[in-house]
């Protein structure tokens, strides 16, 4: 059943509805007049025991306590309306008399139309499709929310009984009925409402609470059905019944979301109840006090209860601009807003109201005096802020205060001088804590230095909306350098541009983590806080290039000194040696480089001291060349032992193999090894060899240590004259930026290194990764 409510076509439908009843009872009251009077048969004598001051029986002359003794030339007892609901609309003519006199008097109501009449029933029907329009733009924006959904059934509901308002009073076909089945429904949708917003509150107040709301619309339904057919006669019981329920349902939803206040001051479902709180006691407290409850309580009405009505168009508006609204303002600040003004208002009120007695312009200081002059003052209110509203900005788009301009100057000065106090990187995450938002994007561009970003929060690995502000940065960094709000769909809430040190910058503030918007007063103080972050990530820049600049002379230094052969091999081999702890090697070195260095420097020294003949001379020169020789040798037999062995017998394949098993053994992980074009029996040139090995080893070791993956990739293909090598894992992944900028650490200098060592073979190396995307390391070198 409810499938049907969630699909698309019943809104519309609906919406048709609504709107070609709205249309048809509008035109109806128009040719309708609106009589005013509701009789009641006391001792077989109809006397009025109702007169609407705006009707028309009251403009005729008739008042309360007035007997009816004739309606269209019959009976009150036989008009069709008042055997209903006791009420004398439909009729044309009408005899009545005084009490206590004998004189009978008639009158003709007119059937008439003209503008007066459809100025003063048009603001209500507007009214109701006010409500209909909102309760469908909620739909629109927020099709697949349920609260949007059952919103939409709400204010159709509210709409229709304020269009059927007149269209009932004037006993309209089938409009009294449909109304106070409308108005019986209303409850009901109200605590499902407010069961589901702002939070989901399943508690017993709403258990119990839509169990009678549901019962007394039954109850309204059916009575409503007896009274339309002449069965019962309980016109009054009836409205007072929907009345009380309609007020059940207000303060149970009323305390729904005083529930919600309770929660922690940064949930943004705190704010949204806040403000629908704040439409629900603005819209429904004059309906109750000034009908509902005199209603109730045969009570003698008050006044103005057609402005009463204009206030209920406080509720849809809240409740639309909560839903559709992802980001706020603080209801805080509308209490504050509201509370003030409203006190204002009230004091003005009295003022008025005594200076008016004073002035002897009124006679005496009753309720419906101070109520006029208290809608007075309210409209005088409403009208002033509009026209300051429309006023000021017309003087901003003129440019007319020029004044601001060197006030954002003085601003932009003072802040250069506060941003030299910060220099740590922890300021940015300081920032989003401090502040309450989700995130800062900075970009700064300098034609010298190049482009710098910064991202701290959800921005730091959300690369689509990185993208969306560095477009944004893009198209608005040279047109204005004066801090602005941005819409509710981008992914930031504040943007602050300016220009520092031959730099662009722009700074992207983030919405609150409470959904809460940042006032235009706040600005000043985020544009300061811009520049502290901007100073600090220019010294983020200049550091960046400089530390480019000595990696590039490191790695530079490196090259040069590789080029030194001979000496940067035996300076290596003994440096590995020695840290790693490999005893054979130094003994090797010792029993046989060693010695043969000592007894060259024997030899040299015996030259140096001793008067040898010429015999003796080169005897002593040819045992040098033969120790030099086993110098050679043994230096060459040190190295070619440190390679694997398997390397050097057998080939690149089973070496590969071998060190696959090994680390399978020692490590939690599995190694799969393709092969592609190559065989275990193809060999390749040592340094190749030796360079690819290597190479594998390495990624294999940085995918176990610093990944956390647990299954590698090996891939070995011999296409053509090139040897294509890749190493993948499902890790965590890294920047492969950085390898460029040589600012990793240990994770990955090797890598840079190995890099390095390929390029210098003719080959390439590429390094492909992210965070949480895994890392893939490819190299292609040359074998022939």
């Amino acid at each position: 059943m409810w499938d049907r409510f969630i699909n698309r076509q019943i809104y519309y439908i609906a919406s048709i509805v609504f709107i070609v009843l709205g249309l048809v009872y509008f035109a109806a009251c128009l040719q309708q007049p609106y009589i005013g009077l509701n009789l009641e048969n006391v001792n077989d004598q109809w006397r009025i025991t109702f007169c609407d001051t705006h009707g028309e029986g009251y403009r005729s002359g008739i008042e309360l306590g007035d007997q009816i003794l004739k309606i269209n030339g019959g009976a009150p007892g036989e008009h069709h309306i008042v055997q209903k609901w006791n009420l004398m609309e439909g009729a044309s003519s009408i005899e009545f008399c005084k009490p206590g006199e004998l004189s009978v008097l008639e009158i003709i109501i007119p059937k008439h139309f003209d503008l007066l009449t459809v100025m003063s029933e048009s603001p209500t029907f507007l009214l109701g499709f006010i409500f209909w329009l909102l309760g469908f733009l909620t739909w629109i924006k927020r099709p697949f929310l349920r609260q949007a959904r059952i919103l939409f059934w709400l204010l159709w509901l509210f709409g229709l009984v304020i269009l059927l308002t007149y269209a009932s009073g004037r006993c309209l076909f089938f409009a009294k009925e449909l109304e106070y089945i409308a108005f019986s429904a209303a409850p009901v949708l109200l605590i499902a409402f407010f069961s589901v917003f702002p939070v989901l509150n399943k508690n017993w107040i709403n258990t119990y609470g839509c169990k009678i709301a549901v019962i007394l619309s039954t109850i309204i339904l059916i009575l409503t059905v007896l009274q339309s057919l002449g069965l019962v006669h309980l016109a009054s019981f009836i409205r007072k019944l929907a009345l009380s329920n309609m007020l059940i349902g207000i303060l149970i939803s009323v305390w729904n979301l005083v529930q919600v206040m309770r929660l922690h001051k940064d949930r943004p479902e705190k704010n949204e109840a806040g403000i629908v709180l704040t439409g629900m006691v603005i819209g429904f407290s004059p309906s109750v006090v000034l009908i509902a409850i005199p209603t109730i309580f045969n009570m003698h009405k008050l006044g103005y209860t057609e402005i009463s009505v204009i206030f209920v168009s406080a509720v849809p508006v809240s409740l639309y601009y909560a839903i559709v609204n992802k980001y706020l303002p603080d209801s805080r600040r509308l209490y504050k807003i509201i509370i003030t003004n409203f006190l204002t208002i009230i004091f003005i009120s009295l003022i008025a109201l005594y200076a008016l007695y004073f002035c002897k312009i009124i006679n005496t200081i009753n309720i419906e005096f101070y109520l006029s002059a208290f809608f007075l003052s309210l409209l005088f209110f409403v009208c002033l802020f509009f026209i300051r509203l429309i006023i000021s900005k017309l003087l901003e788009r003129l440019s007319f205060f020029q004044t601001n301009i060197g006030l954002k100057q003085r601003v932009a000065e003072l802040n250069k001088s506060v941003t030299s106090l910060i220099s740590e990187d922890h300021v940015f995450e300081e920032a989003v804590k401090t502040l309450g938002i989700d995130g800062v994007f900075i970009i700064v561009e300098n034609e010298q230095t190049g482009c710098l970003r910064k991202a701290v929060g959800r921005f730091r690995k959300n690369r689509q909306e990185q993208s969306e502000l560095e477009a944004y940065f893009s198209r608005n960094q040279k047109q204005d350098l004066e801090a602005r709000f941005l819409s509710d769909d981008c992914p930031a809430e504040i943007f602050v541009p300016f220009v520092s040190q031959n730099s662009t910058c722009g700074i992207f503030f983030g919405h609150r983590y409470s959904h809460i918007k940042f006032e235009k007063s706040e600005l000043p103080f985020l544009t300061l806080l811009a520049g502290q972050l901007a100073y600090e990530v220019l010294m983020l820049l200049i550091i960046d290039n400089l530390t480019k600049d000595i990696n590039a002379l490191t790695l530079t230094s490196w090259c040069s000194q590789k080029r030194n052969r001979e000496l940067q091999h035996i300076t290596n081999s003994l440096i590995r040696m020695i840290e790693r702890g490999k005893g054979r090697v130094a003994k090797e070195i010792l029993n046989g480089p060693v010695q043969s260095a000592l007894d060259i420097s024997r030899w040299l020294k015996i030259l140096e001291k001793e008067n040898l003949d010429d015999e003796m001379f080169q005897q002593a020169i040819s045992r040098m060349r033969d120790l030099i020789n086993d110098l050679n040798y043994d230096l060459n037999q040190t190295v070619h032992n440190l390679l694997p062995p398997v390397l050097v017998d057998l080939g690149l394949i089973p070496a590969i193999q071998l060190l696959s098993q090994d680390i399978m053994l020692k490590e939690p992980s599995f190694i799969l090894l393709e092969t592609e074009g190559i065989g275990l029996d193809d060999r390749f040139p040592e340094d190749i060899e030796i360079a690819a090995y290597r190479f594998i080893q390495k990624g294999i070791i940085n995918s176990l240590h610093y990944s956390g993956s647990k299954k590698q990739t090996v891939r070995v293909e011999l296409s053509g004259d090139k040897l294509e090598l890749t190493v993948k894992d499902n890790g965590q992944g890294f920047d492969p930026d950085q390898l460029e900028k040589g600012s990793l650490g240990g994770a990955h200098f090797g890598l840079a290194i190995m890099k390095e060592r390929i390029e210098g073979l003719g080959g390439q190396m590429l390094v492909s990764s992210g965070f949480e995307r895994g890392t893939t390391l490819q190299a292609t070198i040359p074998v022939y």
